[in-house]
């Protein structure tokens, strides 16, 4: 802990908080209060780093370690303010109280701050955020005559322009969303990924819209990092599509894309579509659906689906697509084609009454288990629609009863259940079905499978019952409330509904459930708390700023002869080339600079601490 160079300094302390031994809690913690107030950052960093080691191992100490964060957080060097907004969120995270009065001076340092430090202030920034400031959704609105900041009216104005109010927003959630906007660009993707959740977690919705440019580029990115930023894009489409349809094409699926990402993009894609984008989707669509792999052209089937669901104009056009597929020699994809067009029927079928008549004549071809008995339920379904082919294909289907799939026969049966009850039939028709409903009943009594059998009893009871009791009498009467029953229309789900519950980009959220460590957001205060907690802040600034030379220069004269000596090492050692190596004092600079260089800082700056 006394070598002069600081890296050997920060490798001790780090091997020291390391050994999982609680007897030496004590020892480490001198180390860290030591490390802590140490003029090189790399070592005040190591110090911040240790702390949630040391609190691991004894929580009995959270109250001195978060004295120590607390001066950590002071720190004006953004190599030690990331590792410190790291202790803070591993040790006190609910200690809001601590980011009062240095809030203002992370969100000028935050773009000088390395890409994960970036991350972890920023997850920290938008908790805070959730806790300080009004939900701008919601609250906080004003005339714009009466807004006082003209220089961002630009940026609270609707999209649309024609909302005569915008957002009455606070100074410091100002301040915060303005830090954060450069960060936009980063090269890392968990940076944008998480400004953007920041965003739409705690931005006005008309300047969520400036962060989808930037998710639309990220998820361009590598294979492991594009499921994570499309199902974070999902849920942010599902929410507000409208902020993403000016930039739908960049979800088209691509040959190289994996299976997860196809299903991803195929789910964005329909959450997007409108009737003006529609037809330009559903030309992709129909590539989609030549694709070798099963799996993704049933997901294509499902997507159209929800296209024909959400937008009525383009049902038909849909449902021709949906036809062809089901003259498909892969079974699993004509089956997949007939029930999405069964989902679609039951909502539309008055209005394409020629697609049921195509459907009940497939009857004669189509052979996969699933495809048929969804056809007979359609068929059965809408049979007033069809009331010549629907008896007839009762009848045909009747011959062949023994030689159907399970599946197939309990439809044949409550297929049977829907013409007997049927009311627009002639008396001969009626006759003959009965005839026929009798015999499957009684081929179906002694099914193989219980339910067909269950089936059956229920039918004949209902039907066909001999008790002549006032309750036989009237579970007659009423056997065509229970059979003919209207059925619920199907919903076409994107994504669970709960996922939401979540914040975006988070593990939870990956996952859709709690995992281990997860700390659900903050709701929004109900009314506006005191801002001059962060007036501290500015003080503090202020009075570094009127000293910062002074104060810079001594720690770097004393940080360089505690390492070297003198300032004239360097200068010895350059002249010297015959001893054939460096000072310490060299080295550490070199180091100090390579430290500092993903920060963006002086060099002087790197090595200033707050008193």
């Amino acid at each position: 802990m006394t070598d002069k160079n600081q890296h050997i300094r920060a490798s001790a302390l780090r091997v020291l908080s390391s050994i999982r031994v609680p007897l030496i809690a004590q020892v480490v913690m001198i180390a860290i209060r030591k490390c802590a107030n140490d003029g090189s950052p790399y070592v005040r960093k190591a110090a911040a780093i240790a702390i949630p080691k040391i609190y691991s191992l004894n929580e009995e100490e959270k109250d001195t370690l978060i004295g120590i964060i607390a001066t950590l957080m002071g720190d004006n060097n953004t190599l030690v303010l990331g590792a410190a907004m790291f202790a803070f969120s591993e040790v006190c995270p609910e200690r809001y109280d601590l980011l009062h009065r240095h809030y203002r001076k992370i969100c000028r340092l935050l773009v000088d701050c390395d890409e994960w430090g970036q991350v972890l202030i920023l997850n920290c920034l938008l908790r805070y955020a959730r806790t300080q400031f009004l939900n701008p959704l919601k609250e906080g609105y004003k005339k714009k005559t009466t807004f006082y900041n003209k220089d961002d009216d630009s940026d609270a104005d609707s999209s649309d322009g024609e909302d005569p109010y915008v957002y009455d927003m606070d100074a410091d959630h100002r301040l915060l969303l303005k830090s954060t906007v450069a960060l936009l660009q980063s090269r890392n993707s968990a940076v944008v990924l998480t400004v953007a959740s920041l965003y739409f977690h705690v931005a006005p919705v008309s300047e969520f819209a400036g962060v989808v440019k930037a998710l639309t580029r990220i998820a361009r990115a590598s294979r492991e990092s594009q499921f994570v930023i499309l199902t974070t894009i999902s849920s942010m489409a599902a929410e507000r599509p409208g902020v993403f349809r000016p930039h739908f094409k960049d979800f088209f699926v691509s040959e190289v894309d994996a299976p997860l990402v196809r299903d991803l993009k195929l789910n964005i894609l329909a959450m997007l579509a409108t009737e003006s984008n529609a037809p330009m989707m559903l030309k992709e669509f129909r590539v989609y659906m030549k694709h070798a792999d099963v799996s993704f052209v049933k997901s294509t089937i499902q997507a159209l689906g929800r296209v024909a669901n959400n937008i009525p104009e383009v049902a038909d056009a849909c449902l021709t697509d949906l036809l062809g597929m089901i003259n498909s020699k892969i079974e699993e994809i004509a089956a997949e084609a007939v029930i999405i067009m069964r989902h679609l029927l039951q909502k539309q079928a008055l209005n394409h009454p020629r697609i049921v008549k195509k459907l009940c004549k497939l009857l004669d071809t189509i052979q996969v288990p699933v495809a048929r008995a969804s056809i007979i339920w359609l068929v059965g379904e809408f049979q007033s629609l069809i009331p010549t082919l629907a008896p007839d294909a009762f009848r045909k289907l009747t011959k062949g009863f023994r030689d159907e799939e399970d599946v197939a026969r309990l439809q044949i049966v409550t297929l049977g259940v829907k013409l007997y009850l049927a009311e627009n039939q002639d008396s001969k028709v009626k006759a003959r079905i009965a005839e026929l409903f009798q015999f499957v009943l009684q081929m179906a009594k002694y099914d193989i499978m219980y339910d067909i059998r269950d089936r059956t009893r229920m039918a004949k009871t209902l039907l066909f019952s001999t008790d002549d009791s006032e309750a036989g009498r009237m579970l007659s009467q009423k056997a065509k409330e229970v059979l003919l029953v209207d059925k619920a229309p199907p919903e076409f789900t994107v994504r669970p509904q709960d996922q939401s519950r979540f914040q975006l980009s988070s593990m939870s959220h990956m996952v859709n459930h709690t995992a281990t460590g997860y700390i659900p957001l903050p709701d929004f205060p109900d009314s506006q708390p005191e801002a001059s907690l962060r007036d501290v802040d500015d003080r503090r600034h202020l009075y570094s700023d009127d000293d910062a030379e002074d104060s810079d220069e001594s720690e770097s004269s004393s940080d360089s002869d505690s390492d070297s000596g003198s300032d004239s090492g360097s200068d010895s050692d350059s002249d010297s080339r015959d001893s054939g190596k460096r000072s310490d004092s060299d080295s550490d600079k070199d180091s100090d600079s390579g430290s500092g260089s993903g920060s963006g800082s002086d060099n002087s700056a790197s090595s200033s601490r707050t008193s």
